[in-house]
């Protein structure tokens, strides 16, 4: 499980990089390469793997809060 952590930590902390460059003058990445970079990093086999690890190992909670109501709504289906 320790590589999998450190296979998404890396995926992350590479990706910040190519943002952090996207916005640097110096170093301006077009939003084309930028978006090409980050699918190279993000979407690839090592990184589903430790997603899956991760994901199956427990129900994380969602990036954006479920708003009262539509916690609600799906309790009466």
């Amino acid at each position: 499980m320790k590589d999998y952590l450190t296979t998404l930590t890396e995926a992350v902390r590479l990706a910040r990089l190519e943002i952090a460059c996207y916005y640097d003058k110096d170093c301006r990445a077009t939003a084309e390469y930028a978006i090409r970079r980050l699918d190279g990093l993000l979407n690839n086999r090592r990184v589903d793997e430790a997603m899956a690890v991760f994901s199956s190992a427990q129900d994380s909670p969602p990036i954006v809060p479920e708003m009262p109501e539509r916690k609600a709504a799906k309790h009466h289906h």
